[in-house]
């Protein structure tokens, strides 16, 4: 008993300087996901819920309805689909027209305003090593060329057979034990393209595994998936872009395609002092004047299996409500001790996600 409580204090500590330092991720891919919200053409008026509707079906009480309309930021529960799982769900009015909160959002695009991403570029077509050019092992250079040469399974970094196969070799050709930082970051580099291309081809079932040892894998795909699946309100409000989102590569019907966007990045994100890198996919859906926006990151090179994030915007007389939902598959959150972690993640998180909403609110006051 002794054991476990240590065991299970141990962890929450770790996972509360994990998630304070993930303020930083947080930040970004949702300020990139919403910065598209209100860009772009729009679809024709659908049969989609009313605001009353979704705040029903999400189970917010009255009461919490209220605080919503005076300005607080109400939280709603998600379930999760693993002990691996962490959801977070929010709910908060904006005092603004889509018109109005557009100029914000794209002032948050600004990806030097966000201190931990120390580089980001966008990956098209079939991805080319030029795409991943600015790719480079920062910060501390040699110590994590040193990490990606030694890398074994396990959860130190997110690798599978085949990338740690290629660094082992790179590591036995070295003389006198010396390799250049720079054949790592090229190695590292063909590892995100091919990610990037298994991804971009195969959808979900293409991304390669990470290996954990003693025969264990751990798939990001099937995260992504089961996180998906759960998303349950764009999988009833709107199935055929559900559809789109489970069966991905494989396109919409042609007379949604116009009504679709979607864009890919590669981030270099600072988590305690690693050189973090996050493969993400953008998809924006509009339909009417409501938007439904989803993100996936399909690969984070350490820390995180996978994250999923969306928001839909619902504009009404009194402003724009936006639902949002969080998910990120993290092994930081599993085994035994994960009834205790869970709450206590979510409690350190939240705070964090809230402090950007309420900023985003201030600043449209000022419009």
């Amino acid at each position: 008993m002794e054991h476990h409580m240590i065991k299970t204090q141990s962890s929450i500590g770790y996972l509360h300087q994990w998630l304070a330092n993930e303020r930083g991720v947080a930040l970004l891919a949702v300020a990139l996901l919403i910065s598209l919200l209100f860009a772009g053409p729009t679809a024709d008026a659908a049969d989609l819920p009313t605001v009353d509707d979704v705040m029903k079906e999400l189970k917010i009480s009255d009461s919490d309805q209220e605080k919503i309309r005076r300005g607080e930021i109400v939280d709603w529960s998600p379930t999760e689909g693993s002990d691996r799982e962490l959801a977070l769900g929010m709910v908060f009015l904006v005092k603004a027209t889509p018109e109005e909160i557009t100029p914000i959002y794209r002032q948050a695009m600004i990806l030097r305003e966000v201190s931990v991403i120390t580089a980001h570029g966008t990956i098209t077509g079939e991805g080319t090593m030029d795409q991943l050019a600015g790719v480079a092992l920062k910060p501390n250079a040699e110590k994590e060329a040193k990490r990606y040469l030694n890398a074994e399974p396990g959860e130190e970094l997110n690798l599978d057979a085949k990338e740690m196969a290629g660094f082992r070799a790179l590591q036995s050709q070295a003389k006198d034990g010396a390799i250049s930082v720079k054949k790592v970051e090229e190695l590292l580099r063909e590892g995100l393209l091919a990610r990037y291309k298994g991804y971009h081809t195969e959808g979900l079932a293409g991304i390669a595994p990470y290996e954990r040892g003693h025969g264990k894998q751990r798939r990001a795909g099937d995260e992504l998936l089961l996180s998906t699946k759960q998303l349950s309100g764009v999988a009833k409000h709107l199935p055929v872009f559900h559809n789109f989102l489970i069966n991905y590569p494989k396109g919409l019907p042609a007379e949604e395609v116009k009504n679709f966007e979607e864009r890919f990045y590669w981030l270099n994100i600072d988590i305690f002092g690693r050189p973090t890198y996050v493969l993400v996919h953008r998809m924006l859906y509009h339909v009417g004047e409501a938007v439904m926006a989803v993100e996936r990151q399909y690969y984070a090179s350490h820390d995180y299996n996978a994250m999923l994030q969306g928001v839909a915007a619902l504009p009404t007389k009194e402003g724009t409500f936006l639902f949002y939902i969080g998910r990120v598959s993290t092994d930081q959150v599993a085994g035994f001790t994960s009834s205790a972690l869970h709450p206590v993640s979510r409690a350190i998180a939240a705070p964090y996600i809230k402090d950007m909403f309420r900023s985003l609110q201030e600043r449209a006051k000022k419009k």
